[in-house]
This record gives structure tokens, C-alpha cells and sequence, in this order.
């Protein structure tokens, strides 16, 4: 079974965030019984970045988001079926130095989970074309690099 590192978009929904992408209610379960599916902590620190951020937009809702978060992460931490991949390491920090000194990725959350997709050999899902584009360089590169759309066509679009 092929390993799949989830970029942070795809854990959004467990946190009460939404996402605009097509069938993810229908497709998600399918991708924890096609894969191995894994995520690197630093996605749940990045998930409530946007969780806050949410919260200062509609600050009514700001006690339901946040409690949200906590159920989610609850949820997240308690899972079976999605693994947690160490925060980082030397050899995650070296290629994630060099996304940021050969590629110029500014975004410490993507060159961590990019790094960790490639030190897993796993296949990164990413809806981030920047990080699509870091495949044409020579900077050491993921099992492969797919977004949803390209996941949900390789398991047949039929749910």
C-alpha cells in the first residue's frame, strides 16, 4: 500500500473548516483504506492559524470555532487510520533549507511537509502549486506529488 502525506488543506474539514473540494466527504474514507495516510504535526499548528484567523472574520462564531478545533484535534490525535509523522528532523531540516535556499519557498508549514513526504517516500497530496513545481528542480523530490482532483481519478471517480 502506498504512503500519502497530506498537506494541511486536507485535514482542514476535521477542524470544522471547510474545503472546495469535489467529493471530499465521499472520497476522504476512501483514501484511508487505499493508502497508508499519514500527516506531519505541524499541520495541526498550521490549522489553527487558520482557525484563529477565522475567528478574528466572525468573531460571533469564534467559541464554536475554537471548541471545533479542540473536538477535531481530539478526533485527529485518537485516529487509527491517520498516522502522525515526527515534526522534524536534521535530515527533514536539510532539504527543507534547501526548498528555502535554492527554491525560495518562503513557507516553513510547506518545505517541513514537503521534506517529510520525501524522507517517508510517500506521495504528497497538495493543492499548492508551488509545491507541484519544486518536482522540476533538482532538490531531492516525493514518491510523486499529486492534488485531489489527480487522487480522486486514480481511485475512479465513481464513489
Amino acid at each position: 500500500m502506498d504512503k500519502l502525506l497530506l498537506d494541511t488543506t486536507y485535514l482542514l474539514p476535521i477542524f470544522g473548516v471547510r474545503v472546495k473540494l469535489k467529493d471530499y466527504e465521499a472520497f476522504f474514507p476512501r483514501l484511508l483504506t487505499e493508502y497508508t495516510v499519514m500527516y506531519n504535526p505541524i499541520s495541526i499548528v498550521e490549522s489553527k492559524w487558520i482557525v484563529i484567523k477565522l475567528c478574528k472574520r466572525y468573531p460571533s462564531k469564534k467559541s464554536l470555532l475554537l471548541k471545533t478545533y479542540r473536538l477535531g484535534l481530539t478526533a485527529l490525535l485518537n485516529s487509527t487510520q491517520l498516522k502522525q509523522t515526527a515534526l522534524t528532523s536534521p535530515e527533514v531540516e536539510e532539504i527543507a533549507d534547501k526548498l528555502l535556499s535554492e527554491a525560495e519557498l518562503k513557507d516553513y508549514f510547506d518545505r517541513i511537509i514537503y521534506a517529510t513526504a520525501v524522507l517517508q517516500k510517500s506521495i504528497l497530496l497538495t493543492e499548492d502549486k508551488e509545491l507541484e513545481k519544486i518536482v522540476q528542480t533538482n532538490i531531492p523530490k516525493p514518491k510523486k506529488v499529486m492534488s485531489w482532483n489527480n487522487v480522486i481519478r486514480s481511485m475512479g471517480s465513481s464513489v
